[in-house]
């Protein structure tokens, strides 16, 4: 039997999108508030309107316009997730109850924390940690968390907070792609080396930390991703995807430095620093947690110098 909302689930990335779009008039002011590129932004409601078969936004010399389609579909959503939300709001409650609740992305989950949440137990005791993950964090509500571990240096929650890392970023690959490639072991001393089609490339956020345009810019290099180039939704698919032997990927040492330390990636470049950026522990310093807070902040410091 088919799912209910089937026809739905397929598009549910895409028309948070449409709904800031119109809202907002402007697909740059979209993706500003969502955090995407405006590539990115167009990309959405392209792939929205081949999979409806309907023209959401008139097209005419440079200037867009929505369709009553796309205002209709817009309204839409808006009202929809404003009872999602709504409903979240209500379900999740207040943050506290019961141990610490810690907010964090997929990538920083599954790429860093997994491997030491053996040990992040052991220091808490008895005291209940639980994980609110999520692709980006603008879908979490820090009403519902006491900490949040992100990359934003002006903060997330307006909370007291710790630098854990800094952002340092250099290119990846797997042994094997290198042997292919033995070129890129100069990359190093030109850079230049790896600009290839079979560069790989995540759909990160406008602004938020550094890409391959930053990356080869440090180098005096100007690089633009390709306009058709493929980009993995999910930053752990395309540190695998390197370590596959399927391309170069551009790896935050944080997140990376477990599959280099295994030899399933090497390191074929240059790290980029850029100060003041990073990963922090955003935390709350009241309420019924506040006791319980200082153990797991020691306890993430004391990690991440390792």
């Amino acid at each position: 039997m088919q799912g209910r909302f089937r026809r739905t689930q397929h598009l549910l990335n895409a028309l948070p999108v449409l709904e800031a779009s119109v809202r907002l008039g402007s697909f740059t002011k979209a993706g500003e508030h969502l955090g995407l590129s405006q590539p990115a932004v167009s990309r959405h409601i392209a792939n929205l309107e081949d999979q409806l078969g309907v023209q959401l936004f008139a097209r005419k010399h440079n200037k867009l316009t929505v369709t009553r389609q796309g205002r209709d579909l817009a309204n839409a959503v808006n009202l929809g997730l404003s009872h999602i939300d709504a409903a979240i709001r209500k379900t999740a409650g207040t943050a506290g109850t019961g141990g610490l609740r810690l907010a964090c992305t997929q990538s920083f989950a599954n790429c860093w924390l997994l491997p030491r949440f053996s040990s992040l137990r052991h220091a808490m005791g008895d005291v209940q940690v639980s994980l609110a993950v999520s692709h980006w964090l603008d879908d979490i509500d820090p009403d519902s968390v006491d900490m949040i571990a992100h990359w934003r240096p002006q903060g997330w929650a307006g909370w007291p907070r710790r630098q854990l890392f800094e952002e340092v970023t250099f290119p990846v690959c797997s042994q094997e792609y290198l042997d292919r490639n033995p070129a890129l072991q100069n990359a190093s001393e030109d850079p230049s080396v790896l600009i290839r089609p079979d560069l790989l490339h995540y759909e990160e956020r406008a602004m938020e930390f550094a890409g391959w345009p930053e990356w080869f810019a440090a180098s005096g290099i100007g690089y633009t991703a390709p306009d058709q180039v493929f980009r993995y939704p999910s930053y752990q698919f395309m540190l695998q995807a390197a370590a596959d032997g399927a391309g170069v990927a551009l790896a935050w040492q944080h997140l990376a430095a477990d599959k280099v330390d295994s030899g399933e990636l090497v390191q074929i470049g240059r790290g980029l620093h850029r100060n003041g950026a990073g990963y922090f522990l955003e935390y709350r310093d009241t309420g019924s947690t506040a006791r319980f807070q200082q153990r797991l902040l020691d306890w993430f410091v004391a990690e991440a110098g390792r």
